[in-house]
């Protein structure tokens, strides 16, 4: 599995519906609230992106706002500088309080959930939603004793809420992206993510999940730069299919996890 350089900048039809006489606008494959610079020029029309933008709100404009805010990543509508983060704290004489932050001084908290393999690969399919195994917490922030210490804290609690799988679809649309963005549309016989991106299935447990130990594609690990996204192709014993699988990581200079996405099977007469 190797790192694939953007092959496809314009796509001259809708990479969800495939509409062509239609108003197309540009796709980031990392999404712009995460930095990303990657690009589908004229790959989406106005009705698909209304509907396919909605899995990037949750997780980007809530869950993940204070890493954001940490790391500078670029904001359409909020202007971190100004914004006031809420962290309700117990102080060591017992006293409940609601500190209001400044980015410069929160601890930039965010969870990543946790998932074993996507289920087409193993051996008991699931058809609906995913299932959780566990939640890493990282921060981005202010040194955590330092912080705990200037506030006299004795305890602290940070919350999340995932929304209608939305986490997981992103990862999709990113994967999805990311694949056409290097061998174009042409690549598939069978897209397999496509219809969870549109909302149209509940599925996306048998496409997205997490392979810690390695089974299908190398691991990405800590490596210099933002995002980091791979490409590969994986043969499943007793079968001739081809699977486009992508390894992603956000926050690729950290021990954060990695999510793979099984995004369909490869067309036998397309060419990389």
């Amino acid at each position: 599995m190797n790192t694939i350089s953007q092959k496809y900048f314009d796509i001259g039809e809708c990479i969800y519906c495939h509409k062509k006489e239609c108003k197309l606008t540009t796709e980031h494959v990392i999404p712009f609230a995460l930095d990303g610079t990657l690009t589908l020029r004229n790959s989406c029309c106005e009705n698909c992106r209304a509907i396919t933008s909605k899995c990037e709100r949750n997780p980007l404009n809530e869950n993940w706002a204070e890493v954001r805010a940490c790391l500078d990543y670029p904001s359409r509508k909020r202007n971190f500088e100004n914004e006031d983060f809420k962290l309700e704290v117990v102080l060591r004489n017992g006293n409940k309080e609601t500190l209001s932050l400044k980015k410069s001084e929160i601890l930039g908290i965010t969870q990543f959930l946790e998932y074993g393999l996507p289920t087409i690969l193993t051996n008991q399919i699931s058809q609906n939603g995913i299932t959780v195994r566990g939640v890493s917490t990282f921060g981005f922030g202010v040194n955590l004793d330092e912080f705990i210490e200037k506030h006299n804290i004795k305890q602290f609690s940070y919350s999340a809420k995932y929304k209608q799988n939305f986490f997981e679809t992103m990862l999709a649309k990113i994967a999805y992206g990311f694949v056409i963005a290097c061998w174009g549309t042409e690549c598939f016989e069978e897209c397999f993510v496509l219809p969870s991106i549109l909302r149209k299935t509940d599925n996306i447990g048998l496409w997205v999940g997490c392979d810690f130990e390695e089974k299908i594609l190398p691991k990405i690990g800590i490596q210099n730069g933002k995002n980091i996204l791979k490409l590969g192709i994986f043969e499943p014993a007793k079968s001739d299919k081809q699977l486009i699988i992508v390894r992603l990581k956000f926050f690729a200079n950290t021990a954060t996890p990695e999510y793979l996405v099984v995004v369909g099977t490869l067309n036998k007469e397309f060419k990389k």
